[in-house]
């Protein structure tokens, strides 16, 4: 009985003892924080003239100087923060002065030799201010840490770094091959993370595109804006053939968005496609050029499986012209004749009333009044509809 109740004694000990640490940790931490508040605030009113200073030699084409006045390490960490902030808001000739302040502050020094130290957490640290800093001389050592670094967030932050501060397009295809080496394919954060870097970001898109490895294939064509070398616009239709479908996808997402006409033969093959996203893309692309050539097209696409599809068509056809528009409320009517549903005319009647309310415009009022013409013209006069003068 009496071990019990020693046991327990010593639990409340414990828990108190715990409970008192943690209240002094959280004290401590409050403290310290109203500290770093006083200090930013002392920060902001010795360095206020400073700021201005660089603010406003900033486009005067002389060398920025250093602070007049001693730099305590707590000041240092302030300043350098807001010059990153500057690095990060200006490009040219201002963040070129910016750059060589960091330099003058002796801050690249400091964060080259924080990278190679010991500590896992200030080396990633020290790449996120390299980065910010544009430090070309960090490369080779950036690309190493991304090399025995696993695959986690800071990686990701190591691998910015690098981009930020790559020399030359070698530096950049070093970085894409680490990043597919690790297995796994984010195509997107790969080429917006490439295109941080100071480089031609379509001639190294480019040349990931013509290449044969299926990965940096995905960050060629997801960095790609448009083509026009015809050796990319070849590869880019050869791929809308690929067995890959994320790759048949993103080639064919590329050929729609550039090109200004689509030929009928390429428009009916896509609306075939077992791919509901392939179909989409081709009916909204279609939709977009508002042509009365792809009307048919646009009509078949009505019958699609996929609802998106469908109702992407539909407002195809009503943008299209007037002969879209007798198409479409002609299927409108016939599907309420012939089956009860009202799904298409539901789809007229919306667009009509979202045409009303916009009708400040003498584009959407024309478009108005020649789709309540076909309306009422196929389906007869309606209640529902208001002329608008």
């Amino acid at each position: 009985m009496y071990s019990y109740l020693e046991s327990a004694v010593w639990i409340l000990v414990a828990l108190a003892v715990f409970n008192l640490v943690m209240i002094l940790g959280l004290y401590a931490l409050k403290l310290r924080n109203v500290y770093v508040l006083k200090a930013k605030e002392r920060f902001k009113e010795k360095f206020k003239d400073y700021l201005i200073y660089i603010q406003a030699n900033l486009e005067s084409g002389e060398r920025l100087r250093v602070p007049p006045h001693e730099v305590n390490r707590l000041e240092h960490r302030f300043l350098q923060e807001v010059i990153i902030d500057m690095i990060e808001s200006f490009e040219g000739e201002p963040r070129e002065r910016l750059l060589d302040l960091c330099e003058q502050m002796g801050w690249t020094r400091q964060h080259l030799r924080r990278l190679k130290g010991r500590f896992y957490r200030r080396k990633i640290d020290a790449a996120y201010h390299l980065g910010c800093m544009r430090v070309k001389e960090a490369v080779p050592q950036l690309l190493e840490l991304l090399r025995r670094h696993k695959l986690d967030s800071s990686f990701f932050v190591v691998a910015r770094a690098a981009a930020k501060c790559a020399r030359n397009a070698k530096d950049m295809k070093d970085l894409a091959k680490i990043m597919i080496s690790k297995g796994k394919s984010f195509p997107e954060l790969a080429a917006d993370i490439i295109e941080e870097a100071p480089i031609d970001h379509t001639e190294l898109f480019n040349e990931f595109i013509l290449s044969n490895h299926p990965a940096l294939i995905r960050i060629g064509l997801t960095g790609m804006k448009d083509y026009a070398n015809p050796k990319i616009a070849a590869a880019v239709y050869r791929y809308m053939e690929s067995a890959k479908g994320d790759i048949q996808r993103k080639a064919t997402e590329i050929y729609l968005r550039s090109t200004a006409f689509l030929p009928v033969h390429v428009a009916n093959q896509l609306l075939e496609h077992p791919d509901a996203e392939m179909r989409l893309m081709t009916v909204q692309a279609l939709s977009e050029l508002k042509s009365s050539v792809y009307t048919n097209i646009l009509q078949k696409s009505l019958q699609d499986a996929d609802p998106r599809v469908v109702y992407a068509g539909a407002l195809g056809l009503i943008h299209s012209g007037q002969e879209g528009m007798e198409l479409f409320c002609k299927a409108a009517k016939a599907q309420r004749d012939q089956t009860g549903e009202t799904h298409f005319q539901d789809i007229i009647e919306t667009e009509l009333l979202s045409l009303s309310e916009r009708s400040h415009s003498l584009e959407q009022l024309a478009r108005y009044n020649a789709l309540r013409y076909t309306y009422e013209k196929v389906f007869g006069k309606s209640k529902k509809i208001y002329r608008i003068v």
